[in-house]
């Protein structure tokens, strides 16, 4: 992947390998990697904003490198929203995008890490699968987790697989049952004005890049009140602690990755969600990913709901979790 650093085109070739278990019950027994129940090889292309080219980019630098390390650039972060092709070449029919970002992590090589999100939105697949990890990229390939799927993926996991010039996918799948858990909370989030400090539960971290109209790139960092009803001033079951970024530049598309901490009488633990949200859909379905203390290890779906949007300060989700592996 040393073409990121040498100019703002990227193609990697990525395999996807994707394993899941073949029920969804509290007991499991460990198993032996083996054939794929699916393999898909996709194509990510990458063209990093230089600044002009808005109408080419599909990806941006939202925090710029440090000192730390030149010219590795240690700490710069990139927001993307790239085409996912069937072959190499850019202008093929896209079959989904990836949606996400990276960050270079080593002073003194070229690394970086990974968190993102397949969309996909074709006659071939709907859904989503979510891959997170770290890009060696001295490498000639290496393996990122595919920690959760949506839609056709549905509660998928497995091995993604870069190449810098190719793009491999393979996935098993199982069958969609009768969640073990489902409970509905409401989210609120009250975005920092630059004056309300006592009510804000959100602040941005990084501002909008100037790709497109759609604050691409703004990145918001949340600590907001959990209620099991939609209104503000209920008692708090829990807080929603994470970030979302802004990640399309035609269109209001954000990526989360958060975390669910619950201290009341009815939950102790936490829940781990991370996935692209649609927001032009009536119902987005997020990645439920891992759990500890009353959630231990458990795995499933968070189903997205805006239920109420009042302009930049303050909106409220409705989130529809479902567990499908308890213990």
């Amino acid at each position: 992947m040393s073409t990121i650093v040498a100019k703002s085109s990227i193609l990697l070739i990525l395999t996807f390998i994707m394993l899941v278990f073949p029920s969804v019950l509290a007991t499991k027994t460990p198993f032996k990697e083996s054939k794929p129940c699916k393999r898909l090889v996709l194509y990510y292309h990458d063209i990093l904003f230089n600044g002009t080219d808005a109408s080419n980019a599909t990806s941006a630098a939202v925090a710029n490198a440090t000192g730390l390390a030149t010219p590795h650039k240690f700490g710069m972060l990139v927001v993307f929203n790239d085409p996912l092709t069937k072959d190499h070449h850019l202008l093929s029919p896209a079959v989904g995008r990836a949606q996400g970002f990276y960050f270079y992590d080593m002073k003194d090589e070229y690394t970086a890490w990974f968190a993102y999100t397949l969309v996909f939105n074709s006659s071939e697949h709907k859904g989503t699968l979510n891959i997170m990890g770290a890009d060696l990229m001295y490498d000639k390939t290496r393996d990122l987790s595919v920690v959760g799927g949506t839609g056709d993926f549905f509660m998928a996991r497995g091995i993604c697989t870069f190449q810098t010039d190719t793009f491999q996918a393979t996935k098993h799948s199982i069958k969609e049952s009768k969640p073990c858990k489902r409970f509905v909370l409401y989210y609120h989030d009250t975005l920092f004005n630059g004056t309300d400090v006592n009510n804000a539960t959100s602040a941005r971290a990084a501002n909008a890049t100037g790709l497109g109209n759609y604050k691409f790139g703004m990145l918001v960092v949340f600590n907001d009140p959990l209620t099991k009803d939609h209104h503000l001033l209920s008692p708090a079951i829990g807080r929603a602690q994470g970030f979302y970024f802004y990640d399309v530049k035609d269109d209001y598309t954000a990526w989360f990755a958060y975390t669910l901490v619950f201290n009341s009488s009815q939950h102790k633990g936490t829940l781990n969600i991370m996935g692209a949200d649609l927001m032009y859909a009536e119902t987005r379905d997020l990645s439920v990913v891992g759990e500890t203390g009353d959630f231990f290890m458990a795995r499933g779906i968070c189903t997205f709901k805006t239920d109420t949007f009042q302009g930049a300060n303050y909106f409220r989700l409705q989130m529809d979790i479902k567990l499908y592996e308890c213990y």
